[in-house]
């Protein structure tokens, strides 16, 4: 549950000692070399690949390259972090904007700013509707639709950003922008045959587009095929040599196939090029080959030629470094999507530990520090817990209570007062309504996050429910120290949450690791202008009218489709109805929160009877008309909005009374 989701992270490298063997103490330790040589660059391979996907290396596979930290720069890369994504989409509204014959009306470009900013800001649906609304307005545009893919593409929504970029392309066959896009998000979305026909296809419209040759080699080197992979990345650097970042990922995929020599050239380019690439391992190889001096700076070979030392291709699991580099933190870098085989360093579980500082303090409150898996999988051992709160004495007891994700929560009224439980919280929203004393209700938690508890009756009673995500989780001790003891290594997020924290201190704070099996202890310096005792909450109110006003529409075109015969797309609006909308929007789980699943079901069910209908599924078609169908359409919407009607006043108990 990543509190702010599209964070990134600095990453350590190993870090080298300049020197210069003698010609003896060369001539003796070959093989010393080699393995400083190939451990080198098997950790350049490492640092070098994006993290949020790491494999273990015995299984001798690509790591998936999710997210590419490096920024955008003036050799026309574009990297995958957040802000290069909010850049690129600002650039291709821009380029709408700017063009001289105008590509869409006013109105539509309006909607598509409105949805890039509620996408930037998180606020998926919101910004889906948004693009929905420009679609309405300008339904044949390759650019809404090539832009509205690279949004979803943000979301990681990518069956849904494959059809967009579909759409577009469909509308305008010969823009090599759109394949181009769409291979982007295909290479994200770890589908690297499909990724490789779109880098094609942009090739074939574009043959001098060094960047689609450069992320067709990733492609293709997410399949191991070395060959065409550096391929791709020649034909790179052979249209643009100017670009480094072609000229560092053909050295890498030139080492992998241990052609040393031929990758240094491709290597000092790139340094050449951008210090970036200036990595303490590619030194280290160029030194062991003779092409840098004591100094770590290259020779001038009029003046001070050097000969070249051969490196032997001796296998990384037979060789053991010297020395294990010592950590500096550096910016990451792109770098090819590998991993060198054979490390021994790697172990299957992690000790880490820290202390948390708030203000320069021990929090002193109940608090926990968490590790959320980036595979959003289960960790070995997780278990849901059932639990039981209880309102005694007009409190909640416990006060404070971390549950994790797909626990059931029962509330149980102790008191001989009424209590009305509720809350506003950010995907947790609910009102369980009046409970008399000794009875109760009970609520699974499948959202991550703070759950802050409230009584309508008795303003003073406020409570917590932590639900932690898929991973581990702790609580620090009163000196703020905290330790996860043996945990399996792979990549997380590590965050801290207390109650008094402002939701933005929190997101501030979120920490991406890569357990290795190497010990680590890991600090939080928090600041934050929060006091003690104050409870913060995490509140972004959905519109559930509005939810309701995209199921009707959904199911009045659905009808109108199916009328005029369009059989398959009027399926699927009513599929989006149930599935996008009442689901996917938070609907259904606030129904089932709020009153009961089987309100919520039942909802549901009036839903997909009327897409049977539509698909001609279990039904007498010589009694279904139009008018049938419409009529089934107004009382399920005449529901729904009764319903919303009750959760509203729920969850919004003082607007009510008012």
């Amino acid at each position: 549950m990543s509190l702010k989701k599209n964070s990134r992270k600095n990453l350590s490298q190993g870090e080298t000692t300049d020197h210069k063997p003698s010609p003896m103490k060369r001539a003796a330790s070959a093989a010393g070399v080699t393995a400083l040589v190939l451990f080198g660059l098997w950790a350049l391979m490492y640092f070098a690949t994006p993290q949020s996907e790491l494999v273990p290396y015995s299984e001798l596979e690509e790591a998936r390259a999710k997210a590419e930290s490096a920024p955008a720069s003036d050799t026309g890369d574009t990297g995958k972090t957040t802000g290069d994504e909010k850049r690129e989409l600002k650039d291709r509204i821009k380029k709408v904007q700017d063009s001289p014959v105008p590509l869409l009306p006013r109105e539509a470009l309006e909607h598509i700013q409105k949805g890039m900013q509620f996408t930037e800001d998180g606020k998926y649906n919101q910004g889906n509707i948004e693009f929905e609304k420009a679609a309405e307005i300008s339904p044949n545009s390759p650019e809404l639709f090539s832009i509205w893919g690279t949004a979803l593409r943000m979301q990681k929504k990518f069956p849904v950003a494959n059809g967009k970029f579909a759409r577009a392309q469909e509308l305008a066959p010969n823009d090599a922008e759109i394949p181009f896009n769409w291979g982007m998000s295909l290479l994200e979305e770890d589908n690297p045959d499909e990724a490789i026909r779109m880098f094609t296809k942009t090739i074939e419209l574009d043959p001098d587009n060094f960047m689609a040759y450069n992320y067709l080699g990733k492609s293709y080197g997410r399949k191991k095929m070395y060959a065409e992979e550096q391929q791709s990345y020649q034909k790179a650097v052979d249209i643009n040599p100017g670009f480094a970042r072609s000229h560092f990922n053909l050295g890498i995929v030139l080492s992998l196939q241990k052609k040393f020599e031929e990758a240094a050239p491709h290597f000092e380019k790139a340094i050449d090029l951008d210090k970036e690439f200036e990595k303490p391992f590619v030194v280290q190889m160029l030194t062991a080959l003779g092409r840098y001096n004591s100094s770590g700076k290259k020779p001038d070979e009029k003046t001070a030629p050097v000969q070249e030392a051969k490196v032997a291709p001796t296998p990384v699991e037979e060789t053991k470094p010297t020395e294990e580099p010592k950590p500096v933190e550096e910016k990451k870098s792109e770098g090819s999507d590998h991993k060198m085989e054979g490390s021994k360093n790697s172990k299957e579980t992690t000790t880490l530990k820290g202390q948390v500082r708030v203000n320069g303090k021990p929090l002193g409150e109940p608090a926990v520090v968490f590790l959320e898996t980036k595979s959003k999988l289960r960790v070995p051992g997780q278990t849901v817990t059932d639990l039981t709160i209880h309102q005694s004495e007009l409190q909640f007891l416990p006060k404070h209570t971390v549950v994790p994700a797909g626990s059931t929560v029962t509330f149980m009224n102790s008191d001989r007062e009424v209590h009305n439980i509720f809350s506003k919280s950010l995907g947790n929203q609910f009102n369980l309504g009046a409970m008399a004393g000794g009875t109760g209700k009970s609520i699974k938690f499948t959202q991550a996050g703070p759950v802050i508890l409230r009584c309508n009756l008795h303003k003073d009673m406020t409570g917590t429910v932590f639900v932690v995500p898929n991973g581990y989780h702790t609580h620090p001790d009163s000196d703020g120290n905290y330790h996860f003891d043996n945990i399996k290594s792979q990549g997380y997020l590590l965050q801290f949450w207390a109650p008094r924290l402002l939701p933005e201190d929190v997101a501030a704070n979120l920490k991406p690791v890569d357990l290795t099996g190497e010990d680590q202890s890991i600090d939080f310096d928090i600041q934050s202008a929060s006091k003690p005792g104050e409870i913060h909450d995490m509140v972004d109110p959905t519109d559930y009218n509005l939810i309701v006003d995209n199921i009707e529409r959904e199911m009045l075109q659905a009808i109108e489709d199916w009328k005029n015969g369009k059989k398959f797309i009027s399926r699927k609006r009513m599929l989006m109805a149930i599935t996008k909308h009442f689901d996917g929007e938070g609907l259904k789980g606030a129904i089932a929160k709020s009153f009961s699943e089987k309100r919520s079901l039942l909802l549901e069910k009036s839903m997909d009877d009327l897409r049977k209908q539509i698909a001609g599924i279990d039904t007498d078609k010589n009694e279904m008309t139009e008018a049938s169908l419409r009529k089934q359409a107004a009382d399920i919407v005449s529901r729904l909005r009764g319903t919303v009607q009750e959760l509203e006043a729920r969850l919004n108990p003082d607007s009510a009374k008012k």
